[in-house]
């Protein structure tokens, strides 16, 4: 992937492209139209900058408790603040969807190679 400013745009525009692409494999999963889509990609960009590093540190002992599958819970709750944020154009059903539709949007990012 490019470095600078082209490189982050393409990165955002490839997340909008995921996140639609979950709207339309999950029923339950609502993104009014692309512009909606890159916002989404904006703000868990920014979420997962600044708040998922806070969370992962507090929920440390509970992470290893479970082996690392809470950080899948971590995941849901950043989604879960992006669609809080983005309320009436952004909407996930549930926090179990939340959950799942985090799974795959790392999935896609990962095949990807954006870096979350």
């Amino acid at each position: 992937m490019k470095k600078g400013i082209s490189g982050f745009v393409l990165q955002l525009i490839l997340g909008a492209g995921v996140i639609m692409l979950t709207s339309y494999l999950f029923e339950g999963v609502y993104v009014k139209d692309f512009s909606v889509a890159f916002l989404v990609a904006i703000v868990l960009t920014l979420l997962n900058k600044f708040i998922k590093p806070i969370l992962n540190l507090l929920a440390l002992p509970l992470t290893f408790m479970t082996f690392g599958l809470f950080g899948l819970v971590i995941n849901g709750l950043i989604l879960y603040m992006a669609t809080v944020v983005l309320a009436p154009d952004f909407q996930i059903a549930g926090f179990g969807l939340c959950i799942v539709t985090s799974i795959i949007v790392s999935i896609l990012y990962s095949i990807l190679g954006l870096n979350k």
